[in-house]
């Protein structure tokens, strides 16, 4: 019977153990995870706008939307709940790139970022980033045992 004791204090110890480093991750750990994507698609949202909708202006106030794309430790509206917000970091990029990516009345949609985000070969190399990262915090958190 001592066996099943040490069987029963070794599962329980490795339940507590896997839910520590699986389900139980603090938003700081989950945004360090979801960051490694962020700066992946970062990239490929740098690129893309680089070849769809980059010009020669030389506005002096904005500069070019493709320089303008930063990662956000925080959703959207501004919470830290372990997601990342990738886009442009002011309004008037935001802005003019939605209008070519969605259409207006003057000028016909091209979908740049849409296509982007639905990619799958990016998704994959988003998701593989986001993996590293994750076992990474694993390898930091989970120790030998």
């Amino acid at each position: 019977m001592a066996d099943g004791i040490e069987m029963d204090e070794f599962l329980q110890k490795w339940l507590k153990k896997v839910k520590k480093i699986s389900t139980d991750l603090t938003p700081k750990e989950q945004e360090k995870i979801t960051a490694a994507g962020g700066k992946v698609f970062k990239e490929k949202l740098t690129q893309m706008t680089r070849q769809k909708h980059y010009s020669n202006h030389n506005d002096k106030k904005y500069g070019h939307a493709a320089d303008h794309i930063s990662i956000m430790n925080s959703d959207v509206d501004g919470d830290h709940n372990g997601a990342v917000t990738v886009g442009w970091d002011n309004h008037y990029h935001a802005m003019n790139m939605m209008r070519l990516n969605d259409g207006y009345k003057g000028y016909t949609a091209d979908h740049f970022v849409t296509n982007l985000v639905q990619d799958s070969g990016i998704s994959n190399e988003v998701l593989r980033a986001e993996s590293e990262a994750y076992q990474q915090l694993l390898d930091k958190n989970g120790g030998d045992d």
